[in-house]
């Protein structure tokens, strides 16, 4: 059987290409950025310090893994976060038998799909709030709390949950202190502190978040190879070119579906549930995407999402609203189900290269709970966000 788009097949990938030129150029970016911060060996070292900084109690481990881990994943996509930390965790457990090893496997998991603080820890963030133009600052003042919330809630359901593992996980105690950063590792911190820091204030001076990341990540690129000899073609093999293909295929495909009238019915069918209630909006906009992540995957979700909501007829304001709706429940929906995003099918290809077998139902039975949890809770406080914005207008 074949799907027939209407009008030509040329003016649609032409106008889809056009659409993710910007965000492509920016996923590229960061995926450059994170392959010179890896090789300067800062990842590394990050896991030392949390090993060290731990004391040989598995609950302070747990803590400073986690929360390390959100950082990483802030700064360097939730994708990077997986690739990075959970073979690094793998080699950890290994050499310290006395850790359990679910708590933290999980943990780097978790950390792979939360709520995204800032537009750039998430490639659907990048996609999703060039459509919509959304800049880097408004981005990070209205997802900061549904992110901390999502952060917290899935940081205590997690410890709850495995409560006794993590209080039986012994590590030795150790004084050696760890070596300390060269002096390109040194640079690549204050150079990503620079980068983020030009993003939030570009767009104040009419400079786009696509130029600051690809003159960052060129810059970065150029200083490692001048001072540690990092090869450019070397990082440009470690670009996972797949996932971009990945990401181009399938908003090509959803915006085909879109001429076929589906974002119009998922746009009634949002419409329905919710009325013209701008809370209520909220909720079922973020609701739908993170159980339609889980179903189909966070990528073609969460560019359909996006058609649905520009089709919408609201206003500019109320767009952007559910475009962070739909993103919590992106980030967060993967984790109900193994198929739901990219980074949890890293993670189990990751173990399994590892030896390490976790079943799928254990999977589901963590993460629905915790999930469902953080969603509502993440939802809720930009239903939050929304009322004040609402109440302090009509004052």
């Amino acid at each position: 059987m074949l799907l027939v788009f209407p009008g030509s097949a040329w003016e649609l990938v032409g106008s889809s290409v056009t659409i993710l030129l910007k965000p492509v150029i920016t996923i590229i970016s960061l995926m450059v950025m994170t392959l010179v911060a890896q090789q300067a060996g800062l990842f590394t070292r990050l896991l030392q310090m949390v090993l060290r900084s731990a004391g040989g109690d598995g609950r302070r481990l747990f803590l400073l893994l986690f929360w390390a881990g959100v950082l990483t994943g802030a700064l360097f996509t939730n994708d990077a976060a997986v690739l990075i930390l959970t073979p690094l965790v793998c080699l950890m457990l290994r050499n310290l038998p006395g850790l359990a090893p679910l708590p933290f496997l999980f943990a780097v998991l978790n950390i792979a799909n939360l709520v995204a603080a800032l537009v750039i820890s998430n490639p659907i963030n990048v996609v999703v709030a060039h459509y919509f133009g959304i800049d880097f600052m408004d981005y990070a003042a209205w997802m900061f709390f549904p992110a901390l919330v999502a952060a917290v809630s899935t940081y205590l359901a997690l410890r709850w949950y495995f409560r006794r593992e993590i209080s039986a996980s012994r590590l030795p105690t150790t004084d050696e202190i760890p070596e300390s950063l060269s002096p390109f590792a040194r640079l690549c911190l204050g150079l990503m502190a620079v980068i983020v820091t030009a993003a939030f204030l570009g767009p104040r001076v009419g400079l786009p978040l696509w130029v600051v990341m690809s003159s960052g990540a060129g810059l970065l690129l150029l200083l490692g190879r001048q001072m540690v000899g990092i090869s450019p073609v070397g990082v440009a093999r470690g670009v996972a070119w797949d996932v971009l293909v990945f990401v181009v295929g399938f908003f090509i495909l959803v915006n085909g579906l879109r001429s076929s009238g589906l974002s119009g019915q998922l746009g009634a069918l949002i419409g329905y549930l919710a009325g013209d209630n701008p809370i209520g909006l909220v909720f079922s906009t973020g609701t739908m995407a993170a159980l339609s992540s889980a179903l189909m995957n966070n990528h073609p979700t969460a560019y359909l999402m996006a058609l649905t909501i520009g089709d919408l007829g609201v206003s500019p304001w109320l767009q952007k609203v559910l475009a962070f709706a739909q993103l919590i429940g992106g980030d967060l929906g993967p984790k109900m189900l193994p198929i739901g995003s990219l980074a949890a099918l890293l993670w189990f290809r990751i173990l399994r290269d590892h030896g390490v077998i976790v079943p799928y139902r254990l999977y589901v039975k963590i993460g629905v709970p915790v999930t469902l949890i953080a969603l509502f809770l993440a939802l809720s406080v930009l239903a939050a966000e929304v009322y004040l914005i609402e109440l302090a207008e009509r004052v």
